[in-house]
């Protein structure tokens, strides 16, 4: 909006147009005349001013301050009446004023005059001279040149300028009013463009034959044209078969969204979702419409990021220092610079996913979206339509406008198959055609969509006796088999554990609010001990019972699970005395916990006032338990 206190008159007005003006009225009238703006800085140039002002009176430094303080105070005093003020100046010459008003702020004046209606006494104009500071004698023969007007002449002539001062105020009002307007239309283009050009969808613009008449970047890009070779075409020529459906935007004023369709391009096949709206002019005629293409790659991006499909471990998440881990890190890390298939085999709970993770974002598709699938968690009827999507209508119960698979989100990126073993038959060819044409069509339709991933697949399993047996396919085997990664089991890396639990121990300490600052040995040696059959998730699993049940800052060995701590795994590895020792830790850790569930159940039948029902739901036990347990405490009833 136009601040009004910044609105100059000769900003809303010609300037050569008060010029003309003002030469013609003062010729016509036979007065002088002049347009000063608010400040009172002439913005004409004056028309007949008298020899005696202009030479005489406004020539002395006191005559030129006195003629603008009359001038202003006449402008002051025809703004307050509303009407055309007539005034005597200091020399006792006759002026008058006509404000230009712009909503109630004067931005200008009219001013005309320099007339007499009576000769002043020459006692009063030496006075004047002398004043001023000019020869008395030039003062008498100039003002002796001025013409004596009717103050009836003076009034017409002020009601004149005020006519026009009415006048040029409104222009001025009009033409602010309609620079505003244009600036607003203006701002209003500027913010519609800035939108159009910043989208990440492709937009198209076309008029109500179809022509395309503007498009954006992203459009330019999507079909490697510049704007100039799409402009003026019709979108049956850029839209080809899907033509036809878009069309019902201009002809039959039909609008649409998200509508999947594949348009073919320089570029190869683009597979984008389709909008459509007919743009209506402001009598609701049809004069064209708008076209949004958003490419499916953005959507699926956007959907794995909000989805979380994403890799957040590395290489030096890994922890390890021995020999067996160190190497699965340096065969890996030569994997990731490649863009071959990578099959990860290893017990369940070494950290498959771990690698996998690392090997996409050390790769060249780390910025693309990482897509994990658990083959074996799927059902068998549904694994086909969940890696490879489904159109509506494919089978009972499929989504309406159908559904993308695990492939296409992952588009760009890595898509990581899971316990790839236990897939079925039928699966494994529908994924050993997608793996060599990369390409593949959704359950229930036609229509080939290309695809661009990168699979690394993980097993527990021993896949080539899978394939011996005939569970799994051999020539599937040696697609999937190009890079092969064994991972190590923990009991295989035992000088890995300590480094391993100290520092989930620190990790999970922190977050859990309680930091734990020492470990027994006997701890550490228990654990390099036990065979660990579900590997770093079980040791994973350890810390967080062991966090849970520490009550200082010290872990030792009645913390552990009784499976680690049992006796046949002490004596296999530990002297007698040592393994005594624990026994005995173990046995009065036994007491002390059944100690303290005896005083609990104490405190909460006192507070109950012997109430069974309600302490056994504290305790989170069946009523019978709870009688057991008081039995078994001898707690009277």
């Amino acid at each position: 909006m136009t601040k009004l206190s910044t609105v100059k008159l000769q900003d809303l007005v010609t300037l050569s147009f008060l010029q003309e003006f003002q030469d013609n009225f003062a010729l016509s009238v036979g007065v002088a005349s002049l347009i000063e703006d608010n400040l009172g800085q002439a913005i004409t140039c004056p028309s007949c001013f008298s020899t005696f002002c202009r030479e005489i009176v406004r020539t002395s430094e006191v005559g030129l301050k006195r003629c603008l303080g009359n001038d202003m105070r006449g402008a002051a005093k025809a703004m307050q009446t509303g009407k055309p003020a007539v005034y005597q100046c200091h020399a006792g010459l006759i002026d008058f004023a006509a404000p230009i008003i712009l909503n109630g702020r004067v931005l200008g004046t009219i001013f005309g005059g320099q007339v007499l209606t009576a000769r002043p006494s020459e006692e009063h104009c030496r006075k004047n001279a002398q004043e001023l500071g000019v020869s008395t004698d030039k003062y008498l023969a100039a003002i002796k040149e001025i013409p004596i007007v009717s103050r009836e002449k003076i009034q017409s002539a002020a009601k004149v300028l005020f006519l026009v001062a009415n006048t040029l105020s409104k222009n001025a009002y009009q033409t602010l009013k309609l620079k505003e307007n244009n600036r607003e239309i203006i701002l209003a283009y500027n913010r519609l463009e800035n939108t159009f050009n910043t989208m990440s969808d492709g937009v198209l613009i076309i008029d109500d034959h179809g022509i395309i008449k503007q498009v954006n970047r992203i459009t330019e890009e999507l079909f490697d044209r510049p704007g100039s070779a799409l402009l003026n075409k019709s979108v049956k020529e850029l839209m080809g078969s899907q033509a036809p459906f878009i069309e019902k935007v201009y002809k039959e004023q039909t609008a649409y969204n998200d509508f999947e369709i594949f348009i073919d391009t320089k570029l190869g096949r683009l597979h984008c979702l389709s909008s459509g709206r007919p743009i209506l002019d402001d009598e609701g005629m049809l004069s064209g419409g708008i076209i949004i293409l958003r490419p499916i790659k953005r959507v699926h991006k956007l959907i794995n990021r909000l989805s979380g499909a994403q890799a957040t471990f590395r290489f030096d998440n890994i922890i390890g220092q021995s020999p067996a881990i160190l190497t699965s890190i340096q065969l890996a890390s030569r994997a990731a610079a490649g863009m071959s298939n990578v099959l990860i085999e290893g017990e369940s709970g070494t950290g498959k996913e771990v690698f996998a993770q690392a090997i996409h974002n050390q790769s060249a598709r780390c910025k693309g979206p990482f897509v994990a699938v658990n083959c074996g968690a799927i059902p068998r009827e549904l694994i086909v339509s969940e890696l490879f999507g489904y159109t509506e209508g494919a089978f009972t119960g499929a989504k309406r406008g159908g559904r993308p698979g695990k492939f296409e989100f992952a588009a760009g990126g890595t898509i990581f198959l899971d316990e790839i073993g236990d897939t079925p038959l039928e699966l494994q060819v529908a994924l050993l055609r997608v793996i060599q044409e990369r390409k593949l069509t959704r359950m229930g339709d036609n229509k080939v969509i290309p695809v661009d991933v990168r699979i690394i697949c993980a097993t527990n399993k021993n896949l080539a006796q899978e394939v011996a047996k005939g569970n799994f396919r051999q020539d599937l085997y040696y697609r999937l088999h190009v890079i092969s990664l064994k991972i190590p089991p923990l009991r295989e890396r035992s000088e890995d554990i300590p480094l391993l639990f100290n520092y989930m121990l620190h990790t999970m300490g922190c977050e859990w609010g309680k930091p734990i600052k020492k470990v027994d040995p006997a701890v550490i040696t228990l654990l390099q001990q036990y065979h660990w059959p579900g590997n770093v998730r079980e040791l994973q699993n350890v810390v967080e019972r062991v966090i849970s049940v520490v009550n200082e800052d010290t872990v030792r060995v009645e913390h552990l699970p009784e499976a680690i701590i049992q006796p046949a795994a002490l004596t296999i590895a530990l002297p007698p005395a040592r393994t005594n020792e624990l026994l005995r830790s173990r046995e009065m850790f036994k007491q002390n916990r059944s100690e303290q569930e005896r005083r609990q159940i104490v405190e909460l039948l006192r507070k109950s006032n012997g109430n069974i029902s309600y302490t056994a739901k504290q305790l989170g036990i069946a009523r019978s338990t709870l009688y057991r347990k008081m039995s078994q405490y001898n707690i009277p009833n």
